[in-house]
């Protein structure tokens, strides 16, 4: 859903005839090297929050409004996993870039030698990190068994690795990529890759892999940096633009945008109809629900006080990422009860759950008098608050459940709470990260994965239905009612989900790539 617009005027090109540029055209300069590199930036957020929103979706956080949406009819059953379609695969996208990458780093050993040397350190850096995000996103989906290719061949017999070598080599590409990324970079490379970039993806991937220490190891060398905290204001942070040159040391790995010519649409597709938006997705009571109450105690609809106004005296987290029935909004006040302008239906076109998103819109901008412009918030691919929980997690899984809480805690004093929260044992300190996690990072596209390396979703995502809460309003009374927002539908996540299937075609091609046994 993104929006580029190239503009070109009072120029004139004389190009050469060919039918292509020779391989060594792009080591010709340091400034072509640079137009090469940033060919592999749109990896990381080119369509805004779009896929985060959707990957949110497949869990608990959030549901799209259309029945028919594609997500609907997979979490649904109606469209399922299989070696031939695979909704949420990415076996072709991942060896698609593995292979531009490895074409960059072969290029870049034998054309380079006339580049300054820093240059090429820092190059090839950039396209390990690149590389390595790649492999670590197929192996989220795939279970860490994949082709490991470093070098370019036309040889389609390749081994499955085993988790071990997918995890080191992995490793070894991130630990290559800090060795050679700066601490920091200049005002104008804003949004390039840096050590900490290389650290805090590995915490990620290490984190995935169960690599407890590796993961907190690489939390601390990022610490050691002294260059990232957290951003003072939650709310704040998802309004700032790559044009506002606001420091945000929460900011780990970024893509910016720049409006009209490099903009996103995501605003229209998702923002409330009193917003002239789509209302494509709302966020669940699921999520809703689980935003507790400023003082830090669980909001609860049990609560008779609390249920006659649900939405008063809750954390900031909760009005920074949720517009709700009574909501201040562009200078309007939000109505998702039955009957009002921002709606409730079953349908489309309008709330199924009660609730819209607020995080990642511009509400500045009144769209619904003054129409939509191309956005230009910042995305953030990993800020620091995830590392914090990366931390938090991997200490735990340690056995240092102080230096968790203390973490833990970092995260949840910035977004307002004063009492710190304690646990007597991992058990009990995990239920409160899995909260908090939820929580933090909603819509940012962590929750399905979450549940799933948790081995949680077989349970939270399957046989089961989302909720909502549907409000009606006879005089000035409100009603608030709690629904189901499937329908009287119920959702599928077999088991054999925890592992995605090799595609047919990769099997068919490979007589050396065997079917996993839960899919054959």
């Amino acid at each position: 859903m993104s929006i580029l617009v190239f503009s070109l005027s009072n120029c004139r090109v004389d190009p050469k005839l060919t039918d292509r540029y020779g391989a060594d055209v792009a080591w010709t300069s340091e400034k072509n090297l640079q137009l090469y590199l940033n060919s592999f930036y749109p990896l990381i957020g080119q369509s805004y929050y779009t896929s985060a929103v959707e990957m949110d979706a497949y869990a608990d956080l959030l549901k799209m409004n259309t029945p028919v949406d594609n997500v609907n009819q997979a979490i649904f059953g109606s469209v399922t996993i299989s070696p031939s379609n695979n909704m949420l695969g990415n076996w072709d996208w991942g060896y698609s870039w593995v292979k531009n990458c490895n074409e960059f780093l072969e290029g870049l050993e034998k054309y380079g030698g006339d580049l300054p040397a820093d240059a090429v350190a820092r190059a090839g850096a950039e396209v390990k990190w690149f590389r390595a995000y790649v492999y670590f996103e197929m192996a989220k989906r795939y279970g860490a068994t994949l082709l490991l290719k470093d070098k370019l061949t036309m040889d389609p017999n390749f081994k499955l690795g085993t988790p071990d070598e997918c995890w080191n080599f992995i490793e070894k590409d991130l630990d290559s990529a800090a060795a050679h990324l700066p601490v920091t970079v200049l005002a104008g490379e804003k949004g390039k890759l840096t050590k900490g970039a290389a650290y805090g993806l590995k915490a990620r991937a290490m984190l995935y892999a169960k690599r407890w220490k590796k993961a907190s190891d690489a939390v601390e060398a990022l610490d050691a940096l002294k260059q990232y905290d957290l951003y003072p204001n939650y709310g704040e942070l998802f309004t700032l633009r790559r044009a506002g040159n606001e420091v945000n040391k929460e900011s780990i790995v970024e893509f910016g945008f720049s409006s009209p010519d490099f903009g996103y649409s995501f605003d229209y597709f998702y923002c409330p109809p009193g917003d002239k938006g789509y209302a494509q997705v709302s966020p669940t009571e699921n999520l809703v629900g689980a935003y507790q109450m400023a003082d830090g105690t669980d909001f609860s609809w049990d609560n008779a006080t609390m249920a006659a106004k649900p939405y008063e005296g809750r954390e900031p987290r909760f009005y920074a990422s949720v517009l709700y029935n009574g909501a201040a909004w562009k200078g309007r006040t939000v109505e998702t009860f039955e009957g009002g302008v921002d709606g409730f239906a079953f349908g489309g076109g309008t709330t199924c759950t009660g609730y819209y998103m607020r995080k990642l819109f511009d509400g500045s901008k009144k769209t619904q008098t003054d129409g939509f412009l191309p956005g230009d918030l910042t995305y953030y691919f990993m800020r620091y608050a995830e590392v914090l929980l990366i931390y938090a997690e991997a200490m735990a899984e340690q056995g240092s459940i102080d230096k968790a809480l203390t973490a833990l805690n970092k995260v949840r004093a910035r977004a307002g709470f004063t009492t710190p929260v304690t646990a007597g044992s991992k058990d009990e300190f995990m239920r409160l990260l899995r909260h908090e996690r939820m929580v933090e990072l909603a819509f940012e596209g962590h929750r399905f994965w979450d549940l799933r390396r948790w081995g949680l979703a077989k349970t939270v995502l399957n046989n089961t239905n989302c909720t909502g809460i549907k409000i009606t309003k006879t005089g000035t009374d409100w009603n608030y009612e709690k629904i189901d927002c499937d329908n009287g539908k119920k959702r599928v996540y077999p088991e054999k989900y925890d592992r995605f299937p090799i595609p047919t075609v990769e099997i068919q091609r490979n007589p050396l790539c065997e079917q996993f046994p839960e899919w054959k």
